[in-house]
């Protein structure tokens, strides 16, 4: 739990005209881009509804203001006043995400037994203390997906009334209950520099390529990614203090970094999704401003912008890294639709990668080798016709083939006929079933299927039961992963 105390807290009852504005910006800029909501808690009714009234002067996004008037009270009040109906509907309205409804202004309502996760601050312009002063601070602790902390806005100085409320409770009850936001500044610096720390060997800060290839060790990511998220976490927290505004730019460079890594590595672990708003916007406005948007961009290996981001790549090593994990993640992918195929491809890149290891070929030779498989990948379909196979029955063949399958550009591809016949029989024999809705999911149409299979394999004399049940099992797999392409 963070407090912000403000240095010129009031000391009257007069609303001075600057703080819902101030409020305004606050909320806008730090709390709304993490879609959390806020509560504005009013000394009294006078005050509570001129916060409404500036707020929708200066265009704020939806507020609502919760109070009961009493039938002899002035039309001030009358105009503003809520019935228990309404405010009940006001208070659902907020609890919900996706509803506009952003800011509650209240005075004496919901600072008790009130239980919203969507709340993460409040901005507390009335003087509370002990259980009420703790009960309004769990108002915005309450925890939720996103929210890492929550946060009081002290427009009183009430947290100088903070040791006397809690002097009433055990100290393991309360401990960390409220915290100034500079206490989060020392866990700033360190967390900033665990995290810059992993790019210390890196020569040119401005090598992106050179930053990213230290990445691509899956532990050595996992690394970075705890560090990143509690170097932005901590940011968040503490913006938009002026002491926070020095690591923005570090921010901005590590975050480029990450979103660079994702789109090479296909690591959906490093989604900048996970982090708030603020701190994607940040990230968001350095790529945009240094134009490197198809380096930060996760693309197809048959997509034309694989051209786009290649020409931009400025090493044969970087080119090379972005076709073998575009390979990587295409055969990942499609594996489970024809294993035999996709195995075999999966063998020779590995092989590719160990003879570049090696030293037995250079980066760039490395990289028409790889340009060789991106076109094997794409042309599954060809190798099939050349087979004199459709796509499934050359899956097929792929199960009840032993041996490695042919590969593109062998002066003579040697096809066994017989299991080719079998092949596109037991497609026949299965096709039927794999056009009724929801096959996959009704155990007497899968029934039919895997004893059509056995009967065409016994009848072909496949080999001993256990062989018979496993390639059985293989291909049903094949159908069901066809069935979601």
């Amino acid at each position: 739990m963070g407090v912000i105390t403000n240095p010129k807290a009031r000391t009257s009852r007069s609303l001075s005209a600057n703080r819902p504005e101030v409020l305004l910006e606050h909320y806008t800029r730090f709390i709304q881009p993490n879609g959390f909501k806020a509560q504005v808690v009013a000394v009294n009714r006078d005050t509570a509804i001129t916060y409404k009234d500036t707020l929708d002067t200066l265009n704020a996004p939806e507020s609502a203001l919760l109070f009961t008037a009493g039938h002899n009270e002035g039309a001030r009040y009358q105009k503003h006043a809520t019935t228990r109906q309404q405010q009940a509907r006001l208070i659902e309205r907020f609890l919900d995400p996706r509803d506009p409804l952003r800011l509650l202004v209240v005075c004496d309502m919901l600072l008790t037994g009130f239980d919203a996760p969507i709340e993460q601050v409040m901005y507390l312009d009335k003087p509370l203390r002990e259980h009420n002063l703790l009960q309004a601070i769990a108002r915005v602790n309450r925890k939720a997906d996103g929210k890492k902390y929550g946060l009081v806005v002290d427009y009183w100085g009430v947290s100088g009334a903070l040791h006397e409320a809690l002097a009433i409770f055990s100290p393991s009850d309360v401990k960390g209950a409220l915290q100034p936001k500079l206490d989060e500044l020392p866990r700033l610096q360190t967390r900033h520099q665990a995290a810059m720390r992993l790019f210390q060997k890196v020569k040119d800060p401005d090598d992106l390529e050179a930053c990213v290839a230290l990445l691509e060790p899956e532990d050595v990511r996992a690394t970075f990614d705890l560090a990143f998220r509690a170097f932005s976490e901590s940011l968040d927290m503490l913006l938009p203090d002026p002491r926070a505004l020095p690591y923005v730019d570090d921010l901005r460079w590590l975050g480029k970094i990450r979103a660079a890594a994702r789109a090479r590595f296909r690591d959906r672990s490093l989604d900048l999704a996970d982090c708030g708003a603020k701190v994607r916007q940040l990230i968001e406005e350095s790529v945009i401003a240094e134009g490197i948007q198809i380096l930060v961009k996760e693309v197809s290996l048959f997509g034309r912008e694989l051209e786009e981001k290649l020409e931009a790549l400025k090493t044969p090593e970087a080119r090379a890294s972005e076709m073998e994990h575009a390979l990587r993640h295409e055969i990942h992918v499609r594996l489970e639709e024809n294993p035999a195929f996709y195995t075999s491809l999966r063998e020779r890149l590995e092989q590719l990668i160990a003879d570049r290891k090696l030293q037995r070929i250079d980066d760039a030779r490395q990289l028409e080798l790889l340009q060789g498989l991106r076109a094997e990948a794409r042309d599954e379909q060809g190798a099939a016709q050349k087979a004199g196979l459709s796509d499934f029955a050359f899956a097929i063949y792929g199960v009840l083939e032993e041996g490695p399958l042919p590969q593109a550009g062998e002066p003579d591809i040697v096809y066994d006929e017989s299991r080719k016949a079998l092949a596109s029989i037991i497609q026949e024999a299965i096709d039927p079933s794999t056009d009724i809705i929801d096959w996959a999911t009704k155990e007497d149409v899968q029934r039919e299927m895997r004893q059509s299979i056995k009967k065409r394999l016994r009848a072909a004399r496949f080999g001993e039961p256990a062989k018979v049940e496993a390639a059985t099992a293989r291909i049903m797999d094949l159908a069901r992963a066809r069935r979601k392409r």
